[in-house]
């Protein structure tokens, strides 16, 4: 991980993840230009900016929006992912 600006210390940190988790973060950072490791370090300082234990609702949903945002996918579900059917398949 980088030096932040006017931080003090800097963090290493190894995960030993199962192979399929590896490789979903793996497509994850590939599909938005990251790197893993840029990819790990935006999660995990979302994560830590996202704690809405004391944080007012107007707060707590920046923090939602800022947190979505950064998840944003070019996934295209098909028509029929919209359709009564597909949500409720066991009902006629």
């Amino acid at each position: 991980m980088r030096k932040s600006p006017g931080s003090e210390v800097d963090m290493k940190l190894e995960v030993e993840l199962k192979p399929d988790v590896g490789e979903a973060l793996r497509a994850r950072a590939r599909a938005e230009g990251l790197s893993l490791d840029q990819f790990a370090e935006r999660v995990l300082e979302a994560l830590v900016k996202t704690d809405t234990t004391k944080a007012t609702a107007p707060e707590r949903l920046k923090a939602f929006e800022d947190f979505v945002t950064g998840l944003e996918s070019d996934a295209v579900l098909p028509e029929e992912a919209f359709q009564r059917e597909s949500w409720y398949p066991d009902r006629p």
